[in-house]
């Protein structure tokens, strides 16, 4: 009996990571340019979110800024360089962190 229970909760916890996975159903392509066609929103029981790791720049290292313009470092060492603050209306501001 207990073995039986075992292997139907090893099944059913397999079933259930199996079924939370996610894959693009469309190309790159078409979500890029003005009018970008999305796919519509899917829920699932565990809720799956990707959280970006913190990443500093490598020492001499910076990114390539646009034409005419000038990319430099106002900070470093910090933990996590950036914050992001809901505002009463809804609206989001991700904001560079201060020491």
């Amino acid at each position: 009996m207990a073995a039986s229970i075992r292997t139907f909760t090893l099944a059913l916890l397999t079933i259930s990571l199996v079924a939370c996975g996610a894959t693009a159903r469309l190309p790159v392509t078409t979500g890029i340019g003005p009018n970008p066609t999305l796919p519509p929103p899917s829920t699932s029981p565990i809720p799956l979110v990707k959280v970006a790791t913190a990443k500093g720049w490598a020492p001499g290292e910076k990114p390539i800024g646009a034409s005419g313009t000038v990319v430099s470092a106002f900070a470093s060492g910090l933990d996590h360089p950036r914050w992001l603050y809901i505002l009463p209306n809804g609206d989001s501001l991700t904001c560079p962190a201060v020491r």
